[in-house]
């Protein structure tokens, strides 16, 4: 953004540096408003939801604005590379949903009946599909990048 350049690469980048610590305070402060008003103090959601979303806000434009960089797989040039990385995302994440799923059973307690069950896989289900989706869109992107990056 032209508004905020200075020209100067060292001016820029202490600005960035600012701005990141700012942030980052901002997210904490935040994160801590809902720590003690919702599970200390266990007051109204209504008090602290502003704060919940807001720290949520951050936290969701961080993850995406990384993820759609590009810089999460620098080393994928080729079709092959890019197949074999999806296979492993694909494998990680059904390790994780595998892990998710003990840890779920385990902290909520192993299902009765087979509401229970079937509330404790689609759990699980959407978290797999929500892994994978943002891996493989971070593998798609770094692919995209790198390939432009070759043919200039």
């Amino acid at each position: 953004m032209k508004l905020f350049k200075s020209g100067d690469e060292y001016v820029d980048k202490k600005r960035n540096q600012f701005c990141y610590e700012a942030g980052i305070i901002t997210a904490a402060l935040l994160f801590l408003d809902v720590l003690i008003r919702g599970v200390i103090l266990d007051r109204e959601p209504s008090e602290y939801a502003v704060s919940g979303g807001v720290f949520a806000l951050y936290v969701c434009l961080i993850l995406f604005r990384y993820l759609m960089s590009g810089l999460e797989y620098p080393d994928v040039f080729t079709k092959q590379t890019y197949s074999k990385k999806r296979r492993e995302i694909f494998a990680r994440s059904m390790a994780s949903g595998a892990i998710f799923l003990v840890l779920a059973a385990v902290f909520t307690g192993i299902p009765r009946e087979a509401e229970g069950w079937l509330d404790l896989v689609v759990m699980c289900f959407l978290f797999v599909l929500f892994y994978f989706l943002m891996n493989a869109a971070s593998l798609y992107m770094s692919f995209k990048k790198n390939k432009d990056l070759l043919d200039k």
